[in-house]
């Protein structure tokens, strides 16, 4: 074989593109640059025979509406169980609704509300609603609430109401007092019954309970409590040896789980991020896309909402900024971004969420009071579509080589049997995502779901759109490309 200087090298190639990555942001002011995923989701899939494992992202569930109370701002959803019963509590403006049911009509009309089951040591089972200033006791969930007119109540307060040991126990609104009730009656209030958060000087702005202790949530510092059992004031002693130096940002992101704390964190050294705290150890879930978005929102901050729910076989925290929700899996450890109607632009309809009966989880909308029930059998909100929507990073296959594309395969499950409702519109960007090409249809069937002809590019993002009523789950791409040789 005659020897040669040049040998030619290939530079036609396939290659592979996965669709699971953590979304980007180069800054809070940029969010619509770089890798997004907007009302998608991310599943793994383990083998039981070996290590492997397969990654998807899927369309977010939907949402269907149970109850519909008033218009009005949202401020707490809640579902207790009472003698076999389910009951769903939405707090919408100044109305309590039970089941959609007008039960209460509270002298506030905004910020959030809080609840607590109760049980004495006779049995007697209620459920403590609070509203930052006055506290009510249900004691069914059919009857109107008792109002809380101890003298000794303390208000203002931190609507967080936490019951431990058979007492209830609320901060005392910008101080650093932890009161409780009476033993076994969350109606009667003792002078002087409190103890005080005093490791650092800030003020509490949330309580919350993990196991045996309570977390008292300051804007600075986290300290624990636990009952130490004395039978003059409060019950409760400080673990002093335990304390977290970050505090919260916005106290109505304090959710309690079955078995972690989760906040929007700050501490005294700048910037947000959202922390989980089990026991006493803290760990940091923030990534820089989702600690960008916190910075952006500003003094808006303080406002933001956070929920907790299970729902498409995963445990998800929600956080509701003012114009964008941000989602963390707990089970793939991925965040997402949740957004409503069809163009993906604005924030999600709900800012409440709530466990219910059977493994449903249940939602409460921002203006409107409706109350939803959200499921991965639902693919539109109350019948109106959504878009998913997932933006590429910008992919140069490891050369800066001019590239020519003549293929694009969608690599997934096809979302619609009957073949009328698989298409998904693809456009790209080649200049850092300040313009975008003319959208493309690709019919998403089983056969061969392909585009050609896509032109040439240095690095190029694409944004894949599907807005019909149907779950999407997608792998990844398959492109055909020429690398070219400058």
């Amino acid at each position: 074989m005659p020897y040669s200087k040049a040998p030619v090298t290939s530079t036609y190639g396939t290659k592979r593109v996965s669709f699971v990555a953590s979304p980007q942001q180069r800054s809070g002011a940029l969010p619509n640059k770089d890798l997004r995923l907007i009302n998608m989701m991310t599943e793994v899939i383990s083998s039981p025979l070996s290590d492997s494992k397969k990654f998807f992202v899927k369309s977010r569930p939907g949402l269907n509406t149970e109850y519909t109370t008033t218009t009005g701002a949202s401020r707490g959803i809640y579902y207790w169980v009472y003698s076999g019963v389910d009951y769903i509590f939405a707090v919408v403006g100044t109305g309590v609704y039970v089941n959609g049911v007008l039960k209460q009509t509270l002298t506030t009309s905004t910020g959030e509300v809080g609840f607590t089951e109760f049980v004495s040591s006779t049995g007697t089972v209620s459920l403590v609603l609070v509203d930052g200033v006055k506290g009510y006791v249900f004691y069914n969930g059919t009857a109107a609430p008792t109002l809380i007119t101890d003298a000794d109540f303390p208000t203002p307060h931190c609507p967080n109401p936490i019951f431990l040991d058979g007492y209830l126990f609320l901060a005392k609104k910008d101080s650093q007092d932890v009161y409780n009730s009476n033993l076994d009656d969350p109606t009667l209030w003792t002078a002087g019954d409190f103890i005080s958060a005093e490791m650092y000087p800030d003020k509490i702005v949330a309580l919350s309970k993990n196991n045996n202790y309570i977390y008292a949530v300051g804007a600075n510092s986290i300290e624990y409590l636990y009952d130490i059992a004395t039978s003059i004031g409060s019950p409760l002693g400080r673990q002093a040896s335990a304390v977290q130096q970050f505090g919260c940002a916005a106290p109505a992101t304090v959710v309690q789980t079955e078995k972690e704390v989760i906040l929007v964190g700050e501490t005294g050294n700048g910037g947000h991020t959202v922390w989980t705290i089990d026991g006493f150890k803290e760990n940091e879930i923030g990534i820089p896309m989702v600690k960008s978005a916190l910075l952006n929102e500003g003094s808006a901050l303080a406002n933001a909402t956070a929920h907790c729910i299970r729902v498409s076989g995963q445990k998800l925290y929600c956080i509701n900024l003012t114009s964008r929700t941000l989602v963390y899996s707990f089970d793939t450890k991925m965040w997402s971004e949740w957004s409503s109607g069809p163009t993906g632009g604005n924030a999600f309809i709900a800012n409440q969420g709530h466990d219910g009966p059977n493994g449903k989880a249940f939602m409460l909308d921002k203006t409107n009071g409706k109350v939803y029930s959200i499921s991965e059998t639902y693919f539109t909100d109350a019948g109106t579509a959504f878009e998913c929507q997932l933006v590429t990073s910008k992919m140069d296959f490891d050369i800066m080589n001019r590239k020519f594309m003549s293929r694009l395969s969608i690599v997934g499950d096809v979302p619609d049997s009957t073949g009328t409702d698989n298409s998904i519109t693809v456009d790209w960007t080649d200049d850092d995502y300040n313009t975008w090409s003319a959208a493309r249809t690709l019919s998403f069937n089983y056969d061969f779901p392909v585009l050609k002809q896509l032109g040439n590019f240095r690095r190029r993002a694409f944004r894949f759109k599907y807005a019909l009523p149907h779950l999407l789950r997608l792998e990844g791409i398959e492109v055909d490309i020429n690398k070219g040789s400058q």
